[in-house]
């Protein structure tokens, strides 16, 4: 028997193939409704989606399985619009009933001769222990807030985009959104229509991409077959440094103007980190309706100090510095043994517990539901017995050398190790789980 906990995008695709591969299996949501991080209204407090958001992939890029819903159209999605696609692809595949809503899952334990003791707690309910083989988590990972330690006090108000959800949240306020990446570029463009003064703080920049490239979805605008499409998989196949050649000669063609590459760009290492994708941001900053300043140095009452010595007046800062990634379930002793789970093969399997596996846990550059699917089936896979996982030396061997090539990639982000571009991970996945099915 497997435990498969969450009920988002990620814990949704692991059912489904679960069930498609005859595996029996216990699923544990601890909200009340499916959806995870994309339900606007989550009952657990730990959704990050806010009203203005739209997805950077658009709907043909959203669908699981090749399940679609034809009303949602060609372009990007919002929250809602997300949620409703779910929710839907639970009806089809009929695993609603499978689901154990408002049950969250307290303590995942070791034990000593195999398989895991999980405890939990429903909502309404005594609290339960059951023993498994096998642990899926897939509990997302956009739901731990990180906040910056700055040194003194600060008067105005602090804010993590956590809890942001609405415009009105800024209005008539000196916002200073502390934070460029696509959360808090969206922020930066919202305030901008409401507040007194928007100030955009980075320590790295970043560099822009369009959602839109001759008025089509950018993840699509080759076409969906023929020669389009023919010439779009053979550029997914090319090395990663011509691949990101190619990426900044389209970036030299946006327009944008020396004001916005100074202040955003210029210090940049280009693919250092994933690009920001917002169509608005560059127009603000040209018409200084955002300002854009350095890291923040330091609080001073009602101040705030960057790095370069300037200062400004703030009534608000909204942390746009993203999430550490947890497992609350797991003890500090298993974690530490573990090494926080930062080495995992394929960034699915956990090398030295053996019967742990981990959907959803990766920031992807590019389309996400297609590596959900990817990920569920190998764990199907992996647990139904059609494919071995390598022994454990080279299990862990090759979850090392993983982690470490991330790193190298994406130098300025804390957990690089997570980060992962579609095209190439689902061509190394396949090609993994094509040669473990080979082997004796």
């Amino acid at each position: 028997m497997t435990c498969l906990i969450g009920a988002g995008a990620a814990g949704i695709a692991t059912a489904y193939a679960f069930s498609r591969a005859g595996i029996a299996f216990d699923w544990f949501e601890a909200g009340s409704a499916p959806g995870g991080l994309w339900r606007y209204d989550n009952d657990t407090g730990k959704s990050a989606v806010y009203a203005s958001l739209k997805t950077n992939t658009s709907a043909p890029n959203m669908r699981l399985f090749g399940y679609q819903m034809p009303e949602l159209g060609d372009d990007y999605l919002c929250p809602g619009d997300v949620v409703r696609y779910l929710d839907s692809f639970i009806d089809f595949a009929g695993l609603g009933a499978r689901l154990r809503r408002s049950t969250a899952i307290e303590t995942v334990e070791p034990l000593a001769a195999g398989g895991f003791c999980v405890t939990g707690q429903p909502r309404h309910g005594a609290r339960f222990a059951a023993i498994y083989h096998h642990v899926v988590v897939a509990n997302g990972r956009n739901w731990d807030p990180v906040i910056l330690q700055v040194p003194g006090e600060f008067h105005g108000q602090t804010l993590h985009a956590l809890y942001y959800k609405t415009p009105a949240t800024l209005a008539d306020k000196r916002v200073v959104v502390a934070g460029f990446g696509n959360t808090g570029a969206d922020i930066a463009v919202d305030a901008a229509s409401v507040a007194r003064g928007v100030i955009l703080s980075t320590r790295t920049g970043g560099h822009l991409s369009s959602r839109y490239r001759s008025g089509v979805p950018a993840d699509r605008e080759t076409g969906g077959a023929g020669l389009g499409k023919i010439v779009r998989d053979r550029a997914r196949l090319l090395p990663r440094p011509v691949r990101n050649w190619l990426a900044a000669r389209r970036l030299s063609k946006r327009g944008l103007s020396p004001k916005v590459v100074a202040a955003l760009e210029a210090g940049a290492k280009f693919r250092a980190k994933p690009p920001i994708i917002n169509d608005r941001i560059a127009g603000l900053i040209d018409a200084d309706l955002v300002q854009v300043r350095p890291g923040i140095r330091a609080f001073e009452g009602g101040t705030v100090r960057f790095e370069d010595g300037s200062a400004a007046e703030a009534d608000l800062v909204i942390w746009a510095t993203g999430y550490r990634t947890s497992f609350p379930f797991f003890s500090d002793a298993m974690a530490e043994s573990n090494g926080q789970f930062r080495d995992r093969y394929l960034r699915v399997a956990a090398p030295h517990q053996p019967g742990l596996y981990f959907v959803g846990h990766a920031a992807v550059i590019g389309p996400v539901f297609p590596v959900l699917e990817a990920q569920a089936r190998a764990v199907a896979a992996w647990i139904g017995g059609n494919c071995h996982l390598p022994d454990g030396d080279e299990l862990a061997r090759e979850a090392r050398r993983e982690s470490e090539s991330a790193r190298k990639t994406w130098p300025e982000i804390s957990r690089a190790e997570d980060t992962l571009e579609t095209y190439p991970y689902l061509r190394l996945l396949g090609r993994e789980l094509r040669r473990l099915r080979a082997s004796p």
